[in-house]
This record gives C-alpha cells, sequence and structure tokens, in this order.
C-alpha cells in the first residue's frame, strides 16, 4: 500500500520526472504531517503552524554533481508565502525566475502558489549555479501559476522595512518576532492568518512593529483582544 501512496503522489508531483538533462540518483522520500520532523528536525513545528501538507526529496545528478530538491505542499498559498519569508533571509534574485526567490551558491528557494521549492548544491561549487536556476526555473514551471495574494496590503507601506515581513498563524512564528506572552496569545490557532512587519524612523508614527490578525468574524476578534 505504501508503495501505490507514493506512486499516486508521484504522479502528480513535479518531481515525477526529473529536470531536462538530469536523472533521478536516489528514490523519492516523501514526508506528510508530522513525519516533517524526520526530515527537518527543530524547523517543522513553523511549517505545521502555517499549514504544511507534504514533501517530497529527490536528488538530481549529472556528470557527477549531485543537487537536491526539496517540494514542500503547504495548504494555501498565503502558508507557502510564510515560511517562504522565514527562511529566505535577505533576498538576492536571479535573472530568468519570475517567481518570488532568492538564490545563493548553496540554495535557490522559491514560492510558487501554494508551493515551496528548494534547489540545494550540497557543496557550493559554483559552476552549479547557472544550474540550480535552470532546474528550478523547469520545475517551478510545472506547479499551478503563482498566485497574487498579497496579506500584507492591510498594513501600511509608509516606513515599512523591506524584508521584515512575516506570516503568522500561532505562538512559534509570532515568538520569533515579537513576544506578546506564552502560548497563543492572539488564538491564532494555525487558522487565522496574523500579517506583521517592522517600521522604520520614517513611518507616520514612528519605529516599532505593526501587527494585523484577520479573525472570521469581529465575536472572534474581540474575544482575541480580551484575552490579550
Amino acid at each position: 500500500m505504501t508503495g501505490l501512496l507514493l506512486a499516486a503522489a508521484l504522479a502528480v508531483s513535479p518531481l515525477s520526472e526529473p529536470a531536462a538533462g538530469w536523472a533521478f540518483a536516489t528514490q523519492a522520500r516523501v514526508f506528510r504531517g508530522a513525519e516533517l520532523y524526520g526530515h527537518i528536525d527543530g524547523g517543522a513545528e513553523l511549517y505545521l503552524e502555517l499549514g504544511f501538507e507534504e514533501a517530497t526529496v529527490r536528488e538530481l545528478g549529472k556528470d557527477g554533481a549531485v543537487l537536491e530538491v526539496e517540494l514542500y505542499r503547504m495548504s494555501d498559498p498565503i502558508a507557502a508565502l510564510g515560511a517562504y519569508l522565514a527562511r529566505c533571509g535577505k533576498e538576492t534574485p536571479a535573472d530568468g525566475l519570475p517567481d518570488r526567490h532568492t538564490a545563493g551558491r548553496h540554495q535557490v528557494l522559491l514560492r510558487r502558489e501554494r508551493h515551496l521549492l528548494v534547489v540545494n548544491n550540497p557543496t557550493g561549487a559554483p559552476e552549479l549555479s547557472a544550474a540550480m536556476v535552470d532546474v528550478a526555473r523547469e520545475l517551478a514551471g510545472r506547479l499551478p501559476p503563482a498566485s497574487t495574494l498579497d496579506p500584507f496590503a492591510a498594513l501600511p507601506t509608509p516606513g515599512r522595512i523591506p524584508g521584515s515581513e512575516r506570516v503568522v498563524r500561532g505562538p512559534v512564528g509570532l515568538g520569533a518576532f515579537i513576544t506578546l506572552g506564552d502560548g497563543d496569545v492572539l488564538r491564532l490557532g494555525g487558522t487565522v492568518t496574523a500579517v506583521v512587519a517592522r517600521y522604520g524612523a520614517d513611518a507616520p508614527e514612528g519605529p516599532g512593529t505593526l501587527l494585523g490578525a484577520d479573525y472570521p468574524d469581529e465575536a472572534a476578534a474581540r474575544a482575541a483582544f480580551a484575552y490579550l
């Protein structure tokens, strides 16, 4: 049964076929739900809180070179954006990749729709930098069109520090950015989306941190505020 499930998953995955000119060097490893701890122990909590569904990991080989590809499927595009922002650091875009991404010598990290695509270069060999971008472009092209949703549209633009934006759906994500108390103090519960960003001295209200949460109704928002 496990083999049948794996085959079914790969049948609809961008990793069911290797990138042009490459061959699969290993069998696919698939992680679902809490199984993610077996792949990124120590960082899985944030993915699960945002809305993680499945990750597929495969290695590609060509002429002695090896690239590792990770494809994370999240519950929705905002969850994928949250996972991307949590690990992208200072973005360094590469030519030829239309989706939001950052590229370096060791890794290309790309977000498209509800997916997070990671192409790793374990050796850091600089001659593989262009190949990493090419692989990322081809595999991303097999995914659904990129989402145009902008959850940060609700936050004011003047004075916002670029790269400071984060998506939060629970205490793990919130605690990495701002401390308001122990536990799920905003009652996000992994389902309510909050967005947070830092602002500089040129902001109309001066420097600080601004957070906004989109609750399902006024009663839920009032209850969360009262709890806080």
